[in-house]
């Protein structure tokens, strides 16, 4: 297919939401509501308009937070503890807490259900953590895009955004084209948000993010920050009729999800026991060191599975969950052998509390920069050892970024200033774009991800780590990466997928390179020539930046005297 010779299609905006997910709507409406005058744009790549983009729609619908009934200073020991193993960045992590509180309520006044008693009162499920999970409306990205447009911002749907355009040293727009007419879309404005989700490779259906902003954003010069924790894992079940079950988590938040050796010994409770609020990658680890000892298979018994009682309180997630088992050939028994899949979440966009990137004018939200806030500590975003704080992650980043990003384009104009984006960049930008619909012989896009996601997806290679295994999964991306100028594209949709392809292969090799710098064991990050937690070395971000044609790579110290609470100390 030849590329479209239709004449460049040029915006302008004040603020600029790339990706109409939860994320990017709360960005739009909080912009919108911290100063109405302001012009916003939603730009998606799906239908943000009618509230049909992002991982909201694929939710159960799940929204955790600290309830009334608990301290934030708790849960701030506790994700610090037990979740992100003092890799947490204290001062984002205690907005977080005591920001979460007020989530809930903003969302009823933009329209969204959640769950309350007769008296009004939100209700929810209490755990033995320090926080509570409510039911929210699974559409709720309906209602925030209906509450979005009444407040007026703009949006335009089915635009794949491909690159950012700067002007200087700031951000001045970005680049993309129309899968509808193969247009090239070109948008100018004095703040960006990206909120285009975690790079999953395409492996999960329901994670099913591709990374474009995060490769966006690293190719503009934006900083990243933990991409070595982009691994969440969970079971899958195995069987030739092909039904995957994820969300078994191995004994997680509660004592009744068990994982089973083939002697029939519960070895959830034999290498983590008690309670946890999710998977994590030991239980991968219990999975993997007892297949190594001839212990399989591994199976799952969900019998008293926690998550039964929880649909009786979710209708909405009981109805998802019964439309499932008609369509999918769903387990016939309780009991059935799992093994560890690889589902990714890397959200390694670094941003300070305002969520501003490296880049001035350039801010990050929800999946794109979770884990780049090092709000979570050492896991994959939001972070995913607590369920229901994707929700959560998601619109509470929003608030933040929404504003601040209005704040900038507001005291831009104030100065005057007129960012100018050159036409020579815009001109390389189209090329770099429709390249692939020029390429007569080369490589599919899907079949270039294949290989990425050889290399990614086994678990000895992305999800218990060595330094020989990963510098062969290196090897593997290095490979992929040599056919990047040869991709090539029968249409809008392949060319889309070329973008896809080409933030795989670029995050892959952060993944790795990010994972052979870390020498030690912490949270999701497991080592198996390295298994101990090193404090003395190792309180540190790992920051991954472009540099001219490469990619740099240092550590940051963790200013952990700093903060109020510090781990103990041998």
């Amino acid at each position: 297919m030849a590329a479209p010779e239709n004449q460049d299609r040029v915006a302008s905006a004040e603020v600029l939401v790339l990706g109409g997910g939860l994320a990017g709507l709360t960005a739009a409406i909080t912009a919108k509501e911290t100063d109405p005058a302001l012009d916003v744009l939603v730009v998606d790549r799906a239908s943000a308009s009618t509230g049909w983009a992002g991982m909201g729609s694929r939710t159960a619908g799940l929204l955790s937070f600290v309830t009334p009934e608990d301290d934030p200073e708790d849960f701030i020991k506790y994700c610090l503890e037990n979740v992100g193993f003092y890799l947490n960045d204290q001062h984002a992590l205690r907005e977080y807490a005591y920001g979460s509180q007020m989530i809930p309520e903003r969302l009823s006044q933009w329209g969204v259900e959640v769950s309350r008693d007769d008296k009004g009162k939100v209700t929810y499920a209490k755990w033995p953590f320090p926080f509570g999970t409510a039911s929210v409306d699974p559409d709720m990205c309906h209602a925030l895009a209906r509450r979005a447009k009444q407040l007026g911002v703009r949006f335009l749907d089915r635009v794949a955004v491909a690159e950012l355009l700067v002007s200087g040293s700031r951000i001045a727009g970005a680049a993309g084209f129309s899968l509808e007419d193969g247009a090239f879309h070109v948008f100018e404005a004095n703040s960006v948000v990206i909120t285009m989700g975690s790079q999953n490779f395409d492996i999960v259906e329901m994670w099913c993010g591709t990374g474009n902003g995060i490769r966006a954003a690293y190719l503009a010069g934006a900083e990243m920050r933990n991409v070595e924790f982009g691994n969440m894992c969970d079971f899958a079940r195995v069987d030739p009729r092909g039904w995957l079950y994820y969300g078994a988590h191995g004994a997680a938040h509660t004592a009744h999800d068990h994982l089973l050796n083939a002697k029939g010994e519960d070895i959830s409770q034999k290498y983590r026991p008690g309670l946890h609020t999710s998977m994590d990658p030991v239980a991968a680890l219990a999975w993997y060191k007892e297949t190594l000892a001839g212990n399989g298979p591994i199976s799952v018994d969900i019998s008293e599975f926690s998550g039964k009682a929880f649909f009786k309180f979710h209708p909405k997630a009981f109805a998802l969950h019964e439309l499932a088992k008609q369509k999918a050939d769903y387990p016939d028994s309780d009991r059935f052998e799992v093994v560890p899949g690889f589902i990714g979440e890397m959200s390694c966009i670094k941003v300070d509390t305002q969520m501003e990137t490296t880049v001035p004018g350039l801010f990050a939200a929800g999946n794109s920069a979770g884990s780049g806030s090092a709000r979570g500590g050492a896991v994959p975003t939001p972070p995913s050892k607590m369920h229901g704080m994707g929700i959560m992650n998601a619109v509470f980043m929003g608030t933040k970024a929404g504003p601040a990003a209005a704040v900038h384009a507001k005291a831009l104009k104030a100065t005057g200033t007129r960012l100018q984006i050159e036409r020579a960049e815009v001109r390389a930008a189209k090329d770099r774009v429709f390249a692939p619909l020029h390429c007569a012989k080369g490589i599919s896009p899907r079949d270039l991800i294949r290989k990425i996601q050889d290399a990614v997806a086994p678990v000895d290679y992305s999800i218990v780590k060595t330094e020989s295994r990963m510098q062969e999964a290196l090897g593997k991306v290095l490979d992929a990466q040599k056919d990047l100028p040869s991709l090539k594209a029968s249409d809008l949709h392949e060319l889309a997928r070329c973008v896809d392809a080409e933030s795989m292969v670029l995050e892959a090799e952060m993944f790795y390179r990010a994972s052979l710098a870390r020498t030690e064991s912490r949270g999701f990050h497991l080592r198996e020539d390295f298994p101990e937690r090193d404090d003395a070395h190792w309180l540190k971000w790992v920051v991954l930046q472009k540099q001219g044609d490469g990619m740099v790579l240092r550590t940051d110290d963790i200013p952990i005297d700093g903060y109020p609470y510090q781990p103990a100390r041998a």
